[in-house]
């Protein structure tokens, strides 16, 4: 078991740094990609197996928690508001009846029009008041106003 343990510690780098590549750098796997390496190099110095496991388990808590919140407040990333997020709870009149399961309907709003749907299933009629709940792609998700 002792002379496959380097080969075990490779893959578990390996492996981590893949998962970390999969996950768009978020810093999940990579901590144990460093607790692999001090296994590794423990088990250059001589270490049993149950040495390197317990060195691998150690450093990977340790670096987690040593630097996963200095690293996260790093890498935070801002939602960018953009102009058409103004429309949201603004109210604006169907000018083409909305149909989700055909996937026609058109809302003035502001002055723009805009293609949008219904936040249910159910048809919104012509000339109808509708409130924006949210924006899907360029669509505009909306419900009657009550």
């Amino acid at each position: 078991m002792e002379q496959q343990m380097p080969w075990i510690w490779l893959c578990v780098i390996i492996l981590s740094c893949f998962v970390e590549f999969l996950t768009s750098v978020q810093l999940t796997a990579i901590w144990m990609a460093v607790g692999g390496i001090a296994a590794v190099i423990s088990g250059l110095f001589g270490a049993s197996a149950i040495v390197q496991i317990l060195v691998f388990i150690v450093v990977t808590v340790v670096a987690v928690i040593a630097t996963r919140p200095i690293a996260k407040k790093l890498m935070r990333f801002e939602k960018t508001a953009t102009n058409a997020d103004m429309f949201i709870g603004k109210t604006g009149v169907v000018i083409t009846a909305l149909d989700r399961k055909n996937a026609v309907g058109r809302v003035k709003i502001k002055g723009d029009v805009w293609s949008a749907v219904s936040e249910s299933d159910d048809i919104i009629a012509e000339d109808t008041q509708v409130v924006v709940k949210r924006i899907e792609g360029v669509k505009l998700v909306v419900e009657p106003v009550k």
